[in-house]
């Protein structure tokens, strides 16, 4: 997996935030070191069409209904002059209204008439194209489409009605949700994938969610040991889910996004839905202690080596929490001028290419092999930027057995957690806290 490119905060003074960087004794590692929604309130009433008086036709007409004023129901239509005594076609109401526009593809097309029976109904795309296939009522008072239409698109609907021997025809259009009023996401896991017991799962949605509850109830996560979960905003954007603990290990998931006709608020509909099936693996955890300088790396809860490491210096000490590895790469350039740091700054170094990379923060901390030159000081001295520098075979342990989705905890180091959203660092949110945006934790 190839790790992505992503801005760096400037650095602050200690204890202030700032980006993390593996640095080396004489160079530095950074970088990189990186409800089902209904008409719009806005819409014209259902099109109340009255009889036109017409021969008996069993092919839908080119020719536009007489049509009614807009109203909240079906009126009583007039009889034709040249009708004969007896029923006379009843007015047919057609949803959507005639014109109408932003119409949410999911609702239904419905044409009915109070007396008499419908004839063919014809519901085409209005640049052409196979018509929408719908179902008539036992009665055959009521056509109602079956499919779901397209966004962002024009139609034209033509109708024919019978009774007392008066045919009546009509034909009405309408155009669906545009293009700016749709809402797509997409979800961090990709189908198929395998994710460490500590994956995260984020939606990001293309606009603001207004709706948010009604959001959360269309998300359904199964598996993983079916434990309870909780969610949390980041954003109007982003949110996030978490089981109340790790996944199970061995196990598979699958989180559905039910988006499709969601009014997410702001006439906003969402235009596709969200299915993802993706597998838990072992169980891998890494304790970074500071007073001992080591990596303990656990295996299915039982340890499977312990290696030496550098962390931050004192003016770049490392986060403490647990985060969570978000990719992971063979190889990445560490870059001094992500950091905004220029040549005769101290903490300055040369571009340079890590080994065996695990990135833990988006704002720039790793898990890597250090340089040759901090390599003397593993497991007794801190000369990074933040990052967990190790020796070539801890860095590779950790890069070819661990995963995305597996926690690396730091402890000891007297800094602060990382931010929540820098990275994955929800597992330091207490599950009672998750759903407060408000609540403040140790960052």
């Amino acid at each position: 997996m190839s790790l992505s490119s992503r801005p760096h905060r400037a650095p602050r003074a200690v204890p202030a935030r700032r980006l993390l960087a593996l640095a080396t004794a004489t160079a530095v590692l950074a970088t990189g070191c990186a409800h089902a929604a209904g008409a719009h309130s806005g819409e014209p009433a259902p099109t109340v069409a009255s009889s036109t008086g017409s021969a008996a036709t069993s092919a839908p007409s080119a020719t536009p209904a007489i049509t009614g004023p807009a109203t909240t129901g079906p009126t009583a239509t007039e009889p034709a002059t040249t009708a004969p005594a007896g029923p006379q076609p009843a007015g047919v109401v057609v949803t959507p209204a005639d014109a109408a526009v932003e119409h949410n593809p999911v609702d239904p097309v419905v044409v009915r008439t109070g007396v008499g029976e419908l004839g063919e109904v014809v519901l085409v795309p209005a640049a052409g194209g196979v018509p929408v296939p719908g179902e008539r009522s036992a009665d055959g008072r009521t056509w109602t489409s079956t499919d779901v239409l397209a966004f962002d698109t024009a139609y034209v609907l033509h109708w024919t009605a019978a009774a007392g021997g008066t045919t009546s025809t009509g034909t009405s259009t309408f155009s669906t949700v545009s293009a700016a009023q749709e809402v797509d996401a997409r979800v961090n896991v990709a189908e198929g994938g395998v994710y460490g017991t500590g994956q995260i799962l984020q939606f990001t949605f293309s606009e603001p969610v207004r709706h948010r509850d009604e959001v959360e109830r269309a998300i359904t996560v199964r598996g993983g040991g079916d434990r309870a979960g909780a969610f949390r905003w980041y954003s109007g954007t982003v949110l996030r889910y978490r089981p109340a603990d790790t996944w199970e290990p061995h196990s598979e998931v699958t989180v559905s996004l039910d988006l499709l006709g969601l009014d997410v608020g702001g006439g906003m509909i969402g235009n596709h839905d969200l299915r993802r099936s993706f597998s838990i693996g072992a169980e891998h955890y890494a304790r970074v202690d500071d007073a001992t300088k080591t990596l303990t790396a656990y295996v299915d809860g039982e340890v499977a080596g312990t290696f030496p490491v550098t962390l931050g210096n004192p003016d770049w000490p490392s986060t403490t929490g647990r985060k969570v590895i978000m990719e992971q790469a063979p190889s990445y350039l560490f870059k001094a001028s992500s950091l905004s740091l220029q040549p005769g700054d101290p903490h300055w170094y040369e571009t340079f290419w890590a080994s065996n990379v695990s990135r833990l923060t988006a704002s720039g901390e790793f898990v890597h092999q250090a340089l040759p030159s901090a390599m003397p000081v593993l497991g007794e001295a801190n000369v990074s930027h933040g990052c967990v520098g190790m020796s070539a075979e801890g860095a590779k342990f950790v890069h070819d057995v661990f995963r995305p989705g597996d926690i690396v905890e730091v402890v000891g180091t007297g800094y602060p957690q990382a931010d929540p959203d820098d990275g994955y660092g929800d597992w330091n949110i207490p599950l009672e806290h998750y759903a407060d945006e408000s609540w403040q934790g140790k960052w």
